[in-house]
């Protein structure tokens, strides 16, 4: 009954309900009836959109239950307003490219889903779960399709074949568990303009006779309907995340630093930072002294942050080997996190407060690097659209001796490029040419020799290496937007993400 979990689980993915309301309730006249339980509405379900900002790209972590002996969903319709925008299941890259994952959990002594299935693009409107993780999508597993109806309302139509088990005699769950599943930001805009929304999921049982679809003979499957209202606005609130990529062997904790600002005029209270991203592992922060990095406060414990004001914070996530027949490597995932205060909400930004993570059997590179610029804000000023600039970068390798190409980027992508998870189209690049040079041991930061496009250098555990990141402005304002406009310094080793950092760059003129 290993499939009944994940019926529930993508009907569940997508529903955009935080507190979910019953509206309609099972029908009495079916609750005599031997065999399947009434089909019946999940519990209260917690779902986390990625991003409330206007317009901005945006995914979905839900977290939810089933009962064993409810009976099987075997579709799920999602209704968005046509004020959501939808760029396709393959605006995270080509087909086949990860969109999200969905778990379940029904040993909560362990961190983490039990069960971990991707879900993978086929077209612009359609994609797949890998429920058996062959990597080979068939009709018998979970579809996932997009369309408009006549108001122009989007319609995700999730079908789980046969109620998902891929069985007609089994009508049922097999077992109670709790349900997770995220779907990456990109996949949907949020509306340009901030208000209230009104999103809705239907639920459809499957046959009570035959447990697949209807036959339209005999008792009818059983729906219900959730709805919720989504509030979409700005927010005065801001996250960053520091460094940027992290790889540790499974079971160890990698730690990565945040800070949340409050930009507003009002204090923001319950602050906290959860895992959005649906991954096998243990995730939990805490609150730190900016001056020391010591540890204050209480683990996984909200705080308030005042007006004007910016509190920092310890992540730490602790990757898992997944088990499912045969050990399972460790997909590159980027992170993304929840910044969240019962005010507001931090928009995400990749590459600035997310984190690329990887893992496996054995120790590798783990590149910690740092980038100053002369201003000491994190912002690199030319002082004009064709001047140059430079930002020094140091990185201490705490992992397993490498060889590592360090390469440096401008612009914005969704994921860092070097993921096996491609992002989408990197926004308009600032117009710039950008080199490097490596600076180790030289005297005034010397560079060792002419910058070039990118450095292959063989980083020794332990080792601190320094380099400088030579920018030119090629005559095209570059306005100061840090959201958008940056330099990206990626540590790669393989083709696999082990360090990253970045800065803001303009070519206007730095403040007095």
């Amino acid at each position: 009954m290993r499939y009944i979990v994940l019926v529930v689980f993508v009907g569940s993915v997508l529903s955009g309900c935080a507190e979910l309301a019953r509206d309609q309730p099972p029908d009495p006249e079916l609750a005599h009836l031997d065999g399947p339980t009434v089909f019946a509405a999940p519990g209260v379900q917690t779902l986390q959109f990625s991003d409330l900002s206007p317009g901005q790209p945006m995914g979905f972590r839900i977290d939810s239950a089933i009962t064993g002996g409810e009976r099987q969903t075997y579709q799920v319709v999602l209704t968005l307003p046509p004020e959501f925008t939808f760029n396709g299941f393959d605006t995270l890259g080509a087909a086949g490219a990860r969109i999200g994952a969905y778990g379940f959990e029904f040993n909560s002594a362990s961190p983490g889903p039990d069960r971990l299935f991707p879900v993978y693009s086929t077209d612009v409107d359609s994609a797949w779960v890998d429920s058996n993780l062959d990597g080979t999508p068939n009709i018998l597993k979970p579809q996932i399709e997009h369309s408009y109806d006549g108001q122009q309302n989007n319609l995700i139509t999730i079908t789980l074949p046969r109620g998902g088990d891929g069985l007609t005699s089994t009508g049922t769950a097999g077992f109670s568990s709790d349900i997770m599943a995220s779907l990456r930001s990109g996949v949907f805009s949020n509306p340009t303009t901030a208000g209230d929304y009104s999103v809705s999921v239907v639920f459809t049982s499957v046959d009570p006779e035959s447990g697949d679809a209807d036959d339209n003979s005999g008792l009818p499957p059983e729906t219900f309907s959730l709805n919720r209202t989504v509030s979409i606005g700005n927010s005065t609130m801001s996250a960053a995340v520091l460094p940027t990529s992290r790889s540790v062997p499974f079971n160890s904790a990698a730690t990565a630093f945040a800070t949340i600002a409050n930009g507003g005029n009002s204090p923001l209270t319950n602050c906290r930072v959860e895992l959005l991203t649906v991954v096998k592992g243990g995730f939990s922060y805490q609150t730190t002294d900016p001056n020391t990095n010591a540890l204050t406060g209480t683990i996984d414990t909200p705080v308030g942050i005042p007006a004007a004001s910016s509190q920092s914070f310890v992540m730490a996530f602790t990757p898992v080997q997944e088990f499912f027949n045969n050990a399972i490597p460790f997909t590159p995932e980027p992170l993304e996190f929840a910044f969240i205060c019962d005010e507001a909400q931090a928009q995400i930004i990749p590459g600035v407060n997310t984190l690329e993570m990887s893992s496996g059997t054995t120790a590798t590179s783990d590149v910690i690097a740092i980038a100053a610029t002369q201003s000491g804000d994190g912002i690199l000023y030319l002082n004009g659209a064709s001047e140059r600039g430079g930002i020094g970068v140091a990185g201490m390798n705490i992992g397993a001796a490498g060889t590592i190409t360090v390469t440096p980027r401008s612009g914005l992508a969704a994921s860092t490029p070097v993921s096996s998870l491609a992002g989408p189209t990197a926004l308009t690049a600032p117009a710039l040419t950008l080199s490097i040079c490596e600076t180790t041991n030289q005297v005034g930061g010397a560079c060792i020799a002419v910058p070039q496009s990118s450095l292959t250098v063989n980083f020794g555990a332990s080792e601190v290496r320094t380099f400088t990141v030579v920018a030119r402005g090629q005559g095209q304002a570059i306005a100061n937007n840090p959201a958008t406009n940056r330099v990206f310094l990626d540590f790669t080793e393989a083709g696999a993400a082990r360090g990253g950092t970045s800065v803001a760059v303009t070519t206007a003129s730095a403040p007095n």
